[in-house]
């Protein structure tokens, strides 16, 4: 009887806390970044397609760096909508994405975006995430079209909501 209380209350405890980070929105109130304003940290390097990645080549466009793994229920939630934002950097040639995967395989990654869509550039650096002092996963950056950090975003991102900070930070 003991053991099925416990797993009960485990079973509970994990199932709130998968709720929690599912249903958390995306926030750019959140504890704030010291990265806000500064220039944003270097990431280069080889994807996991095996392209070079330099995000100084996306100098003149506002980048979404975005931090994501495929266990991750709010990230699951999010890429429709970086899907979204993909599209219309796409159509009118001012936005691009770049995305770090978090604590999560290649394989995993590839099979995701195959069942899911999106063709930005995926690092699996990890340094990266520890350069933009990431805490939890999703968590996105607003890079404005001159490399300074705008705007920071813990849980999922929509695509109205970083298209109307890119109108209002214009």
């Amino acid at each position: 009887m003991t053991i099925r209380r416990i797993a009960l209350t485990v079973g509970v405890v994990v199932a709130s806390l998968v709720a929690l980070l599912a249903f958390a929105g995306a926030s750019s109130d959140a504890p704030s970044s010291a990265l806000l304003g500064q220039r944003v940290p270097l990431i280069k390097g080889e994807t996991l397609a095996g392209e070079s990645y330099d995000i100084d080549a996306s100098r003149g466009r506002w980048v979404v760096v975005n931090f994501f793994a495929t266990w991750c229920p709010p990230c699951i939630v999010e890429h429709p909508e970086l899907v979204r934002l993909e599209q219309w950097g796409q159509d009118n040639g001012e936005l691009d994405i770049v995305a770090t995967v978090f604590n999560d395989t290649p394989e995993n990654v590839a099979d995701f975006f195959v069942d899911n869509g999106g063709s930005w550039p995926v690092l699996g650096d990890p340094s990266t995430p520890i350069d933009f002092q990431i805490r939890r996963v999703p968590e996105s950056f607003l890079v404005d079209p001159f490399g300074v950090v705008r705007a920071h975003y813990t849980g999922g991102i929509t695509a109205e909501q970083i298209l109307g900070d890119i109108e209002t930070l214009s």
